[in-house]
Formats: C-alpha cells, structure tokens, sequence
C-alpha cells in the first residue's frame, strides 16, 4: 500500500459527507432563493448527480477493512484554525435539518503536532455524528480549549445520548448503535472507529461522556506542541487541511 492510499471503505466513509453537503445545500437554495428558470434547471442538475452519487456511495460495500494507514505526517498544527474551519463546512448541514452548529475557542495557544488531514477526518466525523443523531432545531456546540498541557476539540449534542453498553462498543467498526439518525442520513459505523484510530497514532485520546435522553460530549485530546518543536517553524498551518488564504478571512471574522 502506498502513502496516500486508502483502504476503499475509509474513502467512501469520508466522501459521504461532501456529497451531501452538496446535495443538501443545492435543495436549500432550490427552496428558498429566487432564480432565474436556466439557474433552477442546472441546480436541479447537481441536486440530483449528488443525490445519483449519494445513492451509488451506499450500494458498495464497506466491509473490507477500515485500517488507517500508517503513514502520518508530523506538523504544528493550530486546533483553533482547523476546528473553525471544519466546523463552518458543516454549516450547511446544521441549516438543513434547522440545527444551530456554534465554536467557540480558548485564546491560549493549541498548536499540536500531527497531521492535519488526519485531525481534520477526526473531526469531521464527531462533527458529523453530532449533526446526524441530534434532533431537528437542537445546538450542536464545539470547542477548543487548553488545559496545562493539553489541547482538546470537544462537541456537544442534545441528542439521544448513549447507555454504559453502548459507550463500551462505540469504537468498534461497523458497530451501529441504539440511535438512528434524525434526517436521511445513513451510518456505516465506521466514524468512530476511525476517530479511534487517528487519534491511537498521534498517542492521543477521544473519550465520551453521554447520558441517555440528556446529550453526548465526544472530545479529542492531544499533547501540546512543545517550544522545542515548534523552533524554526513558524507556520502551524498546513495548507493541504486548511483554507485558502481568501477563506481564512471569511473565518476570522468572528
């Protein structure tokens, strides 16, 4: 296997959640803008490729073996930067299903080292999970705090919640749980465990503090950068994981 493949189940894993966005964002424009009848027929083009595409990501099969490649990158990497950033591409999602997706960040430092494709899957999938099993109209909240030595990206739901059975089975793959999604989201019970096994190679942690019919809280927790790490790089931000330049504005304006 070389560095930059991945096992075919991971891919369509992650490729789910662009191509819903897609498809969810084009229906909220067809519902709620004015358009000329040319814009509305090419909309209506791309909202039903994404939804042709949606349908073609479910038919294959995920049972070959999720297994995260070895290959990691080690690079500063602000958690602040990513974790805004990720959570604003799941804005759509959350107006979709009349949620409302906040962040919030510490203004300590939270530089770690990592690799930021990576930490941002790891994201992109509790975010992810929070949307999908939280009800229509509920807060999804996340954020990035630092603690002594430290650094965590945490998000919090008022959804189903989990049972102490269902905690101890969470990261296993393929494991499908109690709760169902709340939309017309599909699960394929590989994110978690995918969140695991990130996490596992950058010797950090993700844990859950959930009640039943109360909410969840999913954190990732990893070391902070030390300064003998961060001598001569002064750029904690690796451009394959982050926004362009123009984008980076657009987020900072908060």
């Amino acid at each position: 296997m070389s560095d930059q493949s991945r096992p075919m189940s991971a891919v369509i894993h992650e490729l789910k959640n662009p191509i819903l966005a897609i498809e969810r964002l084009a229906k909220l424009v067809l519902e709620k803008e004015t358009l000329s009848d040319n814009a509305r027929r090419k909309l209506k083009l791309i909202h039903g490729s994404a939804r042709e595409a949606s349908g073609y990501l479910q038919e294959l099969d995920l049972s070959s073996d999720p297994v995260v490649p070895d290959s990691f990158s080690s690079d500063p990497v602000d958690l602040r930067l990513l974790g805004r950033w990720v959570t604003e591409r799941f804005q759509t999602h959350a107006e979709y299903k009349n949620q409302q997706l906040q962040f919030a960040a510490t203004d300590d430092p939270c530089v770690v080292m990592g690799d930021a494709v990576r930490l941002r899957e790891a994201m992109n999938n509790l975010i992810s999970n929070a949307l999908k099993y939280s009800p229509k109209g509920e807060t999804v909240s996340v954020e990035v705090t630092r603690s002594e030595e430290t650094v965590r990206f945490s998000v919090a739901d008022n959804g189903p919640g989990l049972s102490e059975q269902e905690q101890k089975r969470l990261f296993r793959p393929f494991e499908r749980l109690g709760p169902t999604p709340t939309g017309d989201e599909e699960s394929s019970g590989l994110g978690l465990y995918i969140v695991k096994e990130i996490m596992d190679r950058h010797d950090g942690a993700v844990t859950v503090d959930s009640t039943r019919e109360v909410g969840s809280t999913f954190t990732l927790a990893l070391s902070a950068a030390s300064p003998s790490a961060l001598a001569g790089d002064k750029s904690p931000r690796p451009s394959r994981a982050l926004p362009s330049q123009s984008d980076r504005g657009a987020l900072n304006k908060d």
